[in-house]
């Protein structure tokens, strides 16, 4: 009887959550099915365009180390992590002022260490991984609030959708990997996403600037990616449901032997061991994706690979990597990318903007 009367509400709840559903999805058991691209050998080519010149501010000390590169209407933001500053330079690359400062007090920040626009309202979120806040400014500096989460969190990756939906990744109070989609105007999760088992929080947790992280505006669909799969995960966000992962199966690919993670390893353990791994995912206006993988054979060998038409009949190809240095980002159609100055130059380094042009009969973009 005893039996009997505990099996009776817990079929009822059961029943409750398939007809009303969950806010949690998780995909980590919703690996049965994917879609499989083998890179083209012929590609695309980089084509330069223009290298803006970054120019040293007269007043306070060049760039240190470069942690991110933002474009924004006619405004590049730099998060420097040496400096741990965000500073902004016209397209020109002239210097133009700082967004915020260190410090304890209010509108500054101990460790920035990513920032993200609010699209279409000339506003910037920067997170400061110290106390783990994120702080709302305007892109003249202006310092608007803080933004309120449910909860404590320490973000991993963040962007923010058109709806002003904030879109990141966190390890939460039970060791998984969650993706989660919080709105900005009432603070409320609006769904979160089971991406990594807690087995491999550390992984998730340490390799946090090498996760694959896009949101594509035009068809709501959300790309993640882990940096040691060659697996994207996609997420509609209009119904809430995992798609068909896509598989960019690289020859060159050493996948991580995941049962040979502990949980105590720490980020010097985790850079002895030999994968490849992807570290750069970044969304184009057309809806082409542009991945960039490192791989197990050199620190130096890299690969720039481009995803088209991931909605009708997907396609892949490699594309001639020229890009000297692996901070970039993508906007519009074209790729921003910062190079560090030489030792004989006396710049802050410059930012060099390429297109991806057609090569030996690959398609026309």
């Amino acid at each position: 009887m005893i039996e009997k009367k505990l099996l009776i509400p817990v079929k009822w709840l059961a029943l409750l959550f398939l007809i009303f559903g969950g806010c949690e999805k998780s995909s980590v058991e919703n690996q049965k099915d994917v879609t499989v691209l083998k890179a083209q050998t012929q590609g695309g080519q980089l084509s330069l365009l223009d290298a803006i010149i970054l120019e040293l501010p007269e007043v306070g000390p060049a760039l240190g180390m470069i942690g991110s590169v933002t474009i924004v209407e006619d405004y590049i933001i730099i998060l420097d992590d040496l400096r741990e500053s965000v500073e902004v330079f016209d397209i020109e690359g002239n210097y133009k002022w700082s967004i915020g400062s260190r410090g304890d007090g209010e509108g500054q920040y101990k460790i920035p260490i990513y920032s993200t626009i609010i699209p279409n309202t000339g506003q910037i979120l920067i997170y400061d991984g110290g106390p783990g806040r994120i702080l709302r400014f305007s892109i003249k500096g202006e310092f608007l609030g803080q933004v309120k989460l449910p909860e404590r969190r320490f973000i991993n990756r963040m962007l923010v959708s058109e709806e002003h939906n904030f879109i990141h990744t966190y390890v939460d109070k039970n060791k998984n990997g969650m993706l989660c989609v919080t709105s900005l105007d009432t603070g409320e999760d609006l769904a979160k996403f089971k991406v990594c088992d807690k087995q491999y929080r550390n992984l998730f947790f340490n390799l946090q600037a090498s996760q694959g992280f896009a949101y594509d505006e035009v068809r709501k669909i959300i790309y993640f990616a882990l940096p040691w799969e060659e697996k994207i995960t996609r997420i509609d966000w209009a119904t809430q449901d995992f798609l068909t992962p896509i598989v960019t199966n690289h020859p060159k690919f050493v996948s991580l032997k995941l049962d040979e993670i502990g949980n105590n390893k720490d980020i010097r353990e985790l850079s002895q061991l030999k994968f490849s791994r992807l570290d750069g995912m970044h969304i184009f206006s057309s809806g082409d994706m542009l991945l960039r993988y490192m791989f197990e054979d050199s620190s130096t060998s890299t690969e720039l690979i481009l995803l088209s038409g991931l909605d009708v009949q997907p396609s892949v190809q490699k594309i001639k990597n020229e890009l000297g240095y692996n901070i970039f980002t993508c906007y519009g159609t074209h790729i921003y990318e910062y190079s560090p100055p030489k030792d004989d130059e006396d710049t802050n380094g410059s930012i060099r903007v390429y297109r991806l042009t057609e090569s030996q009969g690959s398609p026309t973009r």
